[in-house]
């Protein structure tokens, strides 16, 4: 796509020079961010060819196994083992692979941050295979919804094509925002198209799992709808990383960015439980939201140490128990890991290490500031008493319990010696790690920091060579973490209403009354010619916008004998479509015809259900044409109520829209009814 456009540049005479083309359109930093997009499309081509071979070696496995418990001669089950074995081999050898791609994280980071700060981690996008909605759709049109299906061909090109493009979203705002809004057509084709009791469309959505590439398939829009906010929360991952770590403006967008992709997760582990495939399981889940916010932890630590200058102790202690709470988010991130069996095991190795290399690493980090905290702030000629005292008291609190009360200068070093030794502990520690792991021993910077760090926790005991021992003073404790500086970090949720969208299927009519759980009868012909009318007129009453219901009928009249009925709603009158007309267009389209009124109308099954449909501002409000599509997944209780409110506090305007066709009915009836609020007027 870039060559095309660098080329229709040329061929228009605006540049001469390739280079100054491809600066232009890609922007300062342009070639390298083409690289990236590039090396990320070539990994996500290659995840997909991994998972479908994976898959199919998984088949063959299974047809090995079943082959082997059948009963079969020696030579035969021999070579089915032989068989089984080179299956499993294979499985094998495609896991490592994935594990591989799972682990290429230096793609995501900017330049800067992958030279100069320990990279974080950053969650793929799922594959899926792709799927069209021609089997759902076109059997409710013809059987549900009694319409013609090649009307409504160009919607349902639309939401195939919607779903396709959502496979490979750009991994920018953009991509973002047609995952939100793919994931809002959901909500509307789940009400039309998925009744809650009955049919079930022939689609089956398949996605592939993240941790151990299997597939996994199900046919409601709850599993697509767990899967694309998968997604969303992945590509809000994907976008805090590519931030410049640098600067204080890219340290935040990176922190607001991890909040929103745990915000994401947190709901999805909330709507959806009972998850067919690992990766969207509670537990996985759970891991993944708690490794967004130690993200986040993270980099607020460092927007920390990039905004705060060199102060007093309480700044230096201060340092040390935020660097200790970040130590103890990724802690929790191990445990939530170590407490399920299934992800641990398929949890990809590179992200096992790189989450206890960091815990320990921010460890070692908060023992060397607390050391810190306790060596560089004696100054024997301008510290009292009093003030040593009260150092010493500070000090002491910092570690979560000490055998000794720091209060001479003595202790505070000594504390400090100590701090400092098992820093260099820590540190070694976790260059041990990077060591065990291949992916991590390809990471230079990595190596290079652990190796910084090191020096300076050796320097600083090197300095305190020759301190003096105290008595009762064997080892320190943990700092305590506590979050101290900065602001607090906490998810945000997703804004659905944010991306309106259109329901692609809007001339069905409004989703409150034409939608998959009310059923109706086939259409129905009914003509009034006006000669058959008499002083009486034709004997209906009819309330409502959008579509216009029949309120009431009367015996005897033109309208009962042509088979009206309580209930019937108005789906088209002399020809024209009226789902979504609104009650003055149908009353003049009515009175426009001199000779006959057709009307073309629907039976509920449940005529009470369609009446006591919202009223005409409620319509307009949540019809299919809102450009807010509701935020949740489904309305709670709360939403509940105050809908049931809301429509009951229309009911008296919804009456009044009843009308006078071809009336008989003096304009002092029509304005007592209106002033009543109960008037509506027969035909």
């Amino acid at each position: 796509p870039y060559e095309r456009l660098v080329f229709s540049f040329i061929r228009r005479g605006q540049s001469t020079r390739k280079s100054e083309v491809m600066t232009a359109v890609l922007g300062t930093g342009g070639w390298r961010n083409s690289y990236e997009m590039t090396m990320r499309t070539k990994q996500q081509s290659r995840r997909s060819k991994i998972n479908y071979e994976l898959n199919k070696e998984i088949l063959l496995k299974e047809g090995a196994q079943r082959l082997l418990r059948t009963n079969i001669d020696a030579k035969a089950k021999k070579k089915a083992e032989m068989e089984l074995s080179f299956y499993e081999c294979k499985i094998k050898m495609l896991r490592e692979e994935l594990h591989e791609l799972n682990s290429a994280v230096l793609i995501y980071q900017t330049a800067g941050n992958a030279t100069t700060r320990i990279p974080l981690l950053p969650i793929p996008l799922k594959e899926s295979v792709k799927a069209k909605y021609d089997k759902v759709v076109k059997p409710l049109l013809i059987d549900h919804y009694f319409v013609n299906v090649d009307d409504y061909s160009q919607p349902l090109e639309e939401i195939n094509r919607m779903r396709e493009m959502t496979l490979q979203p750009g991994r920018d705002k953009a991509g973002l925002e047609l995952l939100f809004e793919y994931c809002n057509q959901l909500h509307f084709l789940d009400k039309r198209f998925y009744p809650t009791h009955g049919f079930i469309g022939q689609v089956y959505f398949q996605w592939f799992d993240l941790w151990v590439g299997t597939a996994a398939a199900q046919r409601t829009t709850a599993f697509e709808k767990a899967n694309v906010m998968f997604n969303i929360a992945a590509l809000y991952s994907q976008l805090a990383i590519e931030q410049n770590r640098s600067t204080k403006d890219g340290l935040e967008e990176a922190v607001h960015l991890f909040e929103q992709a745990a915000g994401v997760l947190m709901l999805l582990g909330q709507a959806f439980v009972n998850a067919p495939s690992l990766d969207i399981s509670k537990s996985s889940v759970d891991f993944l939201y708690s490794l967004m916010i130690a993200q986040a932890h993270e980099c607020s630590w460092e927007m920390m140490m990039v905004t705060e200058q060199e102060g007093d102790i309480e700044l230096a202690i201060n340092i040390a128990k935020e660097t200790a709470f970040v130590a103890q988010c990724y802690k929790s991130v191990c445990d939530c890991l170590e407490s399920s069996d299934s992800l641990s095991e398929m949890m990809t190795p590179f992200w096992r290490t790189m989450i206890n290399l960091k815990q320990t690493h921010f460890r070692a980090l908060a023992l060397f500031y607390a050391g810190t905290a306790c060596v560089d702030f004696l100054d024997d000629d301008e510290l009292t008493v009093t003030e040593l005292v009260e150092q010493g008291k500070m000090l002491t609190e910092m570690f979560e319990s000490l055998e000794k009360r720091l209060a001479t200068v003595d202790d505070q070093k000594y504390a400090g010696f100590l701090c400092f030794e098992k820093a260099v502990e820590l540190h070694e520690e976790s260059k041990k790690l990077t060591e065990d792991d291949k992916q991590l021993k390809k990471l230079a910077a990595v190596r290079k920091i652990l190796e910084m760090d090191l020096n300076h926790s050796k320097a600083k005991i090197n300095e305190l060579k020759g301190v003096k021992r105290v008595y009762g003073l064997t080892e320190v404790f943990p700092i305590k973490g506590e979050k101290v500086l900065g602001r607090e970090i906490r998810p945000v949720k997703p804004e659905f209403s944010k991306y309106g969208v259109v329901d692609f299927f809007r001339r069905l009519g409004p989703l409150q009354v034409f939608n998959g759980n009310t059923k109706f009868g086939r259409p129905r012909e009914i003509t009034m010619s006006r000669s058959a009318v008499a002083e009486g007129g034709m004997g209906f009453v009819i309330r409502g916008n959008s579509p216009v219901k029949i309120l009431q009928v009367d015996e005897d009249s033109p309208a009962h004998k042509a088979g009206l009925l309580r209930g019937d709603v108005i789906v088209a009158v002399n020809d024209e479509g009226a789902r979504d007309m609104s009650h003055d267009e149908l009353v003049a389209r009515i009175r426009s015809r001199d000779d006959a009124v057709e009307l073309t109308v629907m039976t509920p099954v449940d005529p009470n259900a369609v009446l006591q449909a919202p009223s005409p501002k409620m319509t307009r409000s949540l019809s299919t044409s809102s450009q807010r599509p509701p935020t949740d997944f489904s309305l709670s209780r709360e939403d509940s109520r105050r809908g049931f409110q809301l429509i009951r506090s229309s009911s008296s305007e919804a009456s009044s829209n009843r009308s006078s066709l071809l009336g008989v009915v003096s304009e002092e009836k029509e304005e007592s009814a209106r002033e009543n609020g109960g008037g509506g007027s027969d035909s």
